[in-house]
């Protein structure tokens, strides 16, 4: 917002700074210091914004998700948290999530206006900024911050200030995968050199904590992206030595300025110059935050900042009296608002919202392919859990659904077009694990079981297999919409208890790119060449470790009850051990997966043997070594040695385990391996 839009009357300010110092006792006494820290609460686990689409980083001119695809922020700016602090709460997110599908919030911050960060009300601001952040995290949303600089212009003149705030939040905020970093707000009556030189003492403060925020830096005339309409000083001098940078603009849609000037600045700077933009702020009214509000201009910018693929955040959420705010000013509710309790502007943005949402789920939902093979048609169908049968879809239409938290438990497919083509999957089905390859219509997975697919693998037959390739991809719990697989690759999750929710499928000629994704198209517990988890004492079973990280405790004095192993699923042939048990002696071999020891009987294991089976035993050697009561660390052994000891009573109580290319070096010591008496 530009100079001079933010005023108030001196009654009005006294009153909003005793209610502003009521709250910030309030959240002190209630214990302020777990605003926001990583972890949240539940939800942030479900089908969230952030939980779809994790950390957000910069590809080219994009703004991208952690899987590379990209995404698009679509947000809220809150007014200066100092004026209306009550619009910070977590109901009034929600309300934005839920209602609104809006993913973003953005905390303004001023630095010197109505009692700024830099003017007297630096705890006050901090908290603001923390409870924010923690609604935000709790709700799985995106969150902003804003050093909303304004009446300061210059951003050298807090230098220090921000450069203390930056690296409490970023030393504070380091593990969160939903924070991005507005560094200066709205600067004018300075140049892009003053701007660029302040930047350049910021980033580096943010980047000792955090290595990988999307960091967001202003530009010259209040983010104008240069200091007239003709001029682009950002993008022919740009910052550079970092990665996961953007550049501010910011517009109002109703400014007859912004309307003559401003419309090409995005194109331009995209374009020609190939910087990344990011909307921080626009609005519906006049630059000053009043005046006319033109939703016909409105959707102009919009749709130009979607075509681009343009992020934004709407100003403001307040009940303010002026035109850019988005709650009517007779409306005391600060959350849950009805239509009839939204402006003009406020109308119009969750509209908006709403509608590009759906639009951009669908688009998600059932992407744009190319090079689809000519007269062949891949059709299937799923098996969802309460609806049952789907409808048959084909090329490339989503089956299943996405959002409702149902599991896919069977599939059936086919192929068309071609008399020498056909098509054969197999399915990875909870409690029972891979099923045998079914073809041609056969239905792969369960029915009436209530068993979640968790994977799928699909691969052509016939006579003309070879003269094409079959791409698939499958929307997961948690994880959202993988990669694309292909050809038999394995797609969805292993080892997770993650059901399969949706699947696309399509065929393309052999090499035709379909112009997709295959980037982590298979996620899975077991990611090393040898994976391994323990049952400890007191414990339970252990998360999996694999290629020589320990599995089990030290200096706990805590028993190893069980084991199991498994290799990697690109790994030909399998592995397999047994387990010296108190009381019990040697058990039988167990393999791949299951479990030798016990559970729930108190009783150690006292030595192991391990070894590879089929063609890994041909290509590698697996070595392991025990850490025993009493002894420490014994040496490697190796191939079904025996490791551990023999009538000591001594219990293990960590164990590190290694595959080595076939007769090369010992990962450590070979001697004391095993003691027995």
């Amino acid at each position: 917002m530009k100079l001079g839009v933010h005023g108030f009357r001196k009654t009005t300010r006294r009153l909003t700074a005793l209610l502003l110092a009521l709250l910030i006792m309030v959240s002190v006494i209630m214990g302020p210091l777990s605003a926001g820290m990583p972890g949240g609460d539940a939800e942030a686990a479900g089908a969230t914004p952030v939980s779809l689409h994790g950390r957000l980083s910069v590809n080219g001119t994009r703004l991208v998700d952690q899987y590379g695809q990209p995404f698009q922020i679509r947000g809220i700016s809150t007014h200066g948290l100092g004026w209306f602090p009550e619009y910070n709460n977590r109901e009034a997110y929600r309300t934005l999530r839920d209602d609104w599908n809006a993913n973003c919030i953005r905390l303004a911050m001023y630095t010197e206006e109505y009692n700024g960060y830099t003017t007297g009300n630096r705890n006050g601001m901090m908290q603001q900024v923390k409870e924010g952040i923690r609604y935000a995290t709790e709700l799985g949303m995106y969150v902003i911050v804003d050093w909303h600089i304004l009446n300061d212009g210059n951003p050298l003149t807090h230098k220090e200030e921000a450069k203390a705030f930056f690296a409490e939040m970023a030393s504070l905020y380091k593990s969160n995968n939903n924070i991005l970093y507005e560094i200066c707000n709205e600067p004018n009556g300075c140049s892009w050199s003053d701007i660029k030189a302040y930047a350049q003492e910021v980033i580096p403060v943010i980047r000792q904590y955090d290595k990988n925020a999307v960091i967001i830096v202003g530009t010259p005339t209040w983010s104008q992206l240069g200091s007239a309409g003709h001029l682009y000083e950002p993008c022919e001098d740009p910052i550079r030595g970092y990665s996961n940078l953007m550049y501010t603009f910011h517009f109002y849609a109703s400014d007859p300025n912004h309307n003559q000037w401003l419309k090409n600045k995005i194109p331009t700077a995209i374009g020609q110059y190939k910087i990344p933009v990011f909307v921080t702020e626009y609005g519906l009214s006049e630059a000053n935050g009043n005046g006319n509000v033109d939703t016909a201009k409105a959707t102009e910018w919009l749709r130009m900042c979607d075509n681009y693929g343009v992020s934004y955040c709407a100003w403001n959420l307040s009940n303010k009296n002026e035109s850019s705010s988005l709650i009517q000013p007779g409306c005391t509710k600060t959350s849950g608002w009805s239509e009839a309790e939204l402006t003009t502007a406020g109308r119009f943005i969750r509209n908006w919202y709403r509608g590009k949402t759906d639009a951009s789920v669908e688009r998600e939902n059932n992407p744009e392919v190319k090079n689809l093979a000519e007269g062949i048609k891949v059709s299937y169908r799923t098996h969802v859990q309460t609806y049952g049968w789907q409808d048959w879809v084909e090329n490339g239409k989503m089956s299943g659904t996405r959002g409702e938290s149902k599991r896919l438990e069977g599939i059936c497919i086919t192929v068309s077009g071609n008399a020498s083509l056909g098509i054969r999957y197999k399915t990875h089905v909870q409690t029972y694990g891979w099923q045998d390859w079914v073809e041609n219509g056969a239905m792969s997975g369960t029915s009436g079981k209530a068993k979640r697919l968790e994977a799928i693998c699909i691969e052509l037959t016939g006579a003309d297999k070879d003269k094409y390739d079959v791409y698939y991809r499958v929307h997961a719990q948690t994880y959202g919409w993988l990669g694309w697989a292909k050809n038999g690759a394995m797609s969805g999750t292993e080892g997770l208890a993650k059901r399969l929710e949706g699947i696309n499928i399509i065929i393309v000629k052999k090499g035709a790119s379909p112009g997709v994704s295959t980037s982590r198209s298979f996620v899975s517990a077991y990611p090393g060449k040898v994976n391994y988890r323990t049952h400890v004492q007191g414990i339970g079973w252990q998360g999996w470790k694999a290629d020589g990280a320990m599995s089990g405790t030290s200096g706990q004095s805590k028993r190893l009850e069980a084991i199991e192993l498994r290799l990697n699923r690109n790994i030909e042939g399998g592995i397999r051990y047994s387990t010296h048990v108190q009381s019990y002696g040697w058990q039988g071999w167990r393999q791949n997966g299951t479990t030798s020891g016990t559970s729930g009987q108190g009783k150690r294991l006292e030595a192991i043997r391990i070894e590879l089976t089929g063609k890994a035993a041909l290509k590698y050697d697996v070595y392991y070594r025990v850490h025993v009561q009493g002894i420490g660390w014994l040496g490697w052994a190796k191939n079904g040695e025996m490791s551990g000891t023999s009538g000591y009573a001594y219990r293990l109580e960590g164990i590190e385990v290694r595959l080595v290319d076939k007769d090369g070096p010992a990962p450590g010591s070979r001697s004391n391996i095993y003691k027995s008496r």
